[in-house]
């Protein structure tokens, strides 16, 4: 499922119409998320390169050790995964078998293309890099560094992504007390709302003027979107489902 328990609304209501369209670059909504990109990016390469430098010294020293075996795999796969999630390099984003792994995430990891998802993500890779670094002493001082970055990168991202979910949920709240429905504020000749709308909509349900910048607005819609791939703009589907009673959408 695209939106399960982590999205606004109740349970269930989210269509299942499949995949939309690409945006104008012919992005997804991964490639177009993040903005720190290259912090996280960074973070996946010291994850990658962690895993693969201790599995060549185990490898090297001939160590029979199964559960350390299985848990450099484990690592292995996961700095691999945040690579193909992370990489801001054009040429890479658009290749079609990256694009289709990150489809992929998207569709069966949805958790990982939110601020809070992927800095608690990133908390826990923390600790494995510092469990194979540091506490089997293979390096103490690289094993100090990638973890400090990792785990204040994890930190960062889960502060970021706990504020844009509590302004978002704060708008919902306040249309939803004034009794405001979806159609209020996307008229029938209008098929979606723009970045633009959403804010002039925000400001009309708060009182509040440029509560989100363009960056985060990217991030909300993105949120808020049924499908990988959206034209930046959310359709009166995806509004109606946000408004309805629920938890909170992470962001």
């Amino acid at each position: 499922m695209l939106h399960g328990q982590f999205q606004g609304g109740s349970a269930g209501a989210a269509p299942s119409e499949g995949f939309g369209l690409k945006d104008a670059d012919g992005n997804i909504a991964i490639e177009k998320y993040m903005r720190w990109n290259w912090a996280f990016f960074l973070g996946a390469v010291l994850t990658f390169a962690t895993a693969c430098g201790t599995m060549f010294f185990w490898l090297s020293h001939f160590t029979f050790a199964p559960a350390t075996f299985f848990f450099e795999i484990f690592l292995f796969w996961f700095g691999a995964i945040m690579l193909v999630l992370d990489t801001p390099i054009p040429g890479m984003q658009h290749h079609k078998h990256i694009k289709a792994t990150r489809l992929q995430i998207y569709k069966f990891f949805q958790i990982l293309t939110r601020f809070m998802g992927r800095g608690m993500f990133y908390l826990y890779l923390s600790t494995m890099v510092f469990g194979s670094l540091y506490d089997t002493g293979i390096n103490w001082f690289l094993g100090a560094v990638c973890t400090t970055y990792l785990f204040v990168l994890g930190v960062v991202a889960i502060g970021k992504g706990f504020l844009l979910t509590h302004k978002l949920n704060k708008v919902r709240d306040s249309i939803m007390a004034a009794g405001l429905t979806a159609e209020r504020f996307m008229p029938p000749h209008m098929a979606s709302l723009s970045p633009e709308q959403f804010k002039h909509m925000v400001e009309q349900a708060t009182g509040e003027k440029d509560l989100f910048n363009d960056d985060e607005m990217e991030y909300i819609v993105n949120a808020l979107s049924f499908t990988p791939y959206h034209n930046n703009e959310v359709t009166l589907e995806e509004l109606q489902y946000w408004l309805q009673a629920g938890p909170p959408m992470m962001v």
